[in-house]
C-alpha cells in the first residue's frame, strides 16, 4: 500500500497516543521510525509500532533524568521510559553539552531497543557535530563458535559532518538482526543459510525458529569482538545489565564531539569531502558503476520516497489502524 509521508506519520502518532502516550513523545517516536522508512529500513520502521505500544502499556514508568555527573561525562537513567525517547533525549543532551564543552559523553540505563541507531548520530552530524553511538540489548548473538546467544545486536553508528555528501554509518553487530527476521516472518520468506541457529543450536533458515535461537555474529571472529566492545561499553560501563532480559534495563553510550575543537569547522569539512571524492573516483571493479560510501543509498532511498510516499504492507496499515 503506498502511503503519503502525511499519512503515515499520522498513522504511526495516531497508534501510539491511543495507548495513552502524550503527543510529543508519539510525534519523536513516529518521526523515528518514519526516517526508517525513507531510508529503506523497514527492519526498524512501522513494523515495531505493535511492540513498542504493547511494551508501553506494560511496566512502570518514571522521568528521564541525568543521575549522575563529572566534567564531560553525564549518565542518565531512562526511567524505563521507550528507547526511542530515551536516546533522543540524551542525544539532545549530548549535544548541547558538546557546542558548549567541544564534547560529551553520555552513558544511558533503565531503556529498552532504541530503533535505527543511524537516527541519533545524525541528530549529531546536522549541528555540525561528529556523532557516536554504541548500544546493547536483549541477547541474540552467539560468541564466535557457540551456538547459544549472550550478546546483544548490539549496533554501532557514526555520524560525520561534511559539505557534500551526508557521512552515516551505522551497522549491527549481528549477521542477521531481529527485524530482518520480522520482515521474513511477515512476508513468509526463508533467511540465507549460516546466519542463524534455533533453539536446540541447529542451523536454520526458517525465520521464526532463528527468532526463538540465536544469530551468528557478523564477519566470524571481528563482528565478534565488536558485540563484546559494545556490550561491556554500552552495558558495564554505563550502569546497564551486561546480559539484559527482554526489553530491561538496555543501554547506550553516546559521544559527541564538535570538530572545531580540533581544527577550523570548515577545513575538516572540506577534507571529508576530499577524502569521500577520491573513494568515489577509485578504479572500480568490473561490474560496478559506482562507489557509495556509508549512508548515501539510504539517502537517495529517502529522497525518492518523500516524493512518492512510502510502501507499506497492508496487513500491517490494517492491524495499525
Amino acid at each position: 500500500m503506498q502511503i503519503s509521508i502525511d499519512a503515515a506519520r499520522q498513522l504511526a502518532e495516531t497508534f501510539l497516543t491511543t495507548s495513552g502516550m502524550s503527543a510529543t513523545d508519539a510525534s519523536v517516536i513516529a518521526d523515528i521510525l518514519l526516517e526508517a522508512e525513507l531510508r529503506g529500513r523497514k527492519t526498524h520502521g512501522f513494523i515495531r509500532l505493535p511492540g513498542i505500544r504493547s511494551r508501553y502499556e506494560q511496566g512502570k514508568r518514571s522521568k528521564i533524568q541525568v543521575d549522575k555527573e563529572e566534567g564531560q561525562c553525564i549518565r542518565v537513567d531512562g526511567g524505563n521510559q521507550p528507547g526511542y525517547l530515551v536516546a533522543y533525549r540524551a542525544m539532545e543532551l549530548a549535544i548541547e553539552r558538546a557546542k558548549r564543552t567541544g564534547a560529551s559523553i553520555c552513558g544511558v540505563y533503565n531503556t529498552s531497543h532504541c530503533g535505527m541507531a543511524g537516527y541519533y548520530v545524525d541528530m549529531a552530524r546536522k549541528k555540525d557535530l561528529i556523532g557516536i553511538l554504541f548500544a546493547d540489548c536483549l541477547p541474540r548473538i552467539t560468541p564466535e563458535g557457540g551456538t547459544e546467544a549472550i550478546l546483544g545486536t548490539n549496533p554501532i553508528a557514526v555520524g560525520i559532518p561534511s559539505n557534500k555528501t551526508p557521512l552515516l554509518f551505522d551497522m549491527s553487530t549481528a549477521a542477521i538482526t531481529n527485524g530482518d527476521l520480522l520482515v521474513a516472518m511477515r512476508e513468509n520468506t526463508s533467511i540465507p543459510e549460516g546466519l542463524a541457529f534455533n533453539p536446540e543450536g541447529e542451523p536454520t533458515t526458517d525465520a521464526e525458529q532463528a527468532l526463538k535461537g540465536s544469530a551468528r555474529p557478523f564477519g566470524g571472529h571481528k563482528g565478534f569482538g565488536l558485540a563484546l566492545i559494545t556490550q561491556i561499553l554500552a552495558g558495564a560501563l554505563v550502569n546497564a545489565a551486561t546480559i539484559p532480559s527482554p526489553g530491561t534495563n538496555y543501554g547506550l553510550l553516546l559521544i559527541v564531539l564538535d570538530p572545531a575543537v580540533f581544527v577550523p569547522l570548515e577545513q575538516f569539512k572540506t577534507e571529508v569531502d576530499s577524502l569521500i571524492d577520491r573513494i568515489k573516483a577509485n578504479r572500480r571493479e568490473a561490474g560496478v558503476e559506482e562507489i557509495l560510501v556509508p549512508g548515501q543509498r539510504a539517502y537517495r532511498q529517502r529522497e525518492i520516497y518523500l516524493k512518492s510516499g512510502i510502501d507499506l504492507d497492508d496487513t500491517l496499515v490494517n492491524q495499525l489502524k
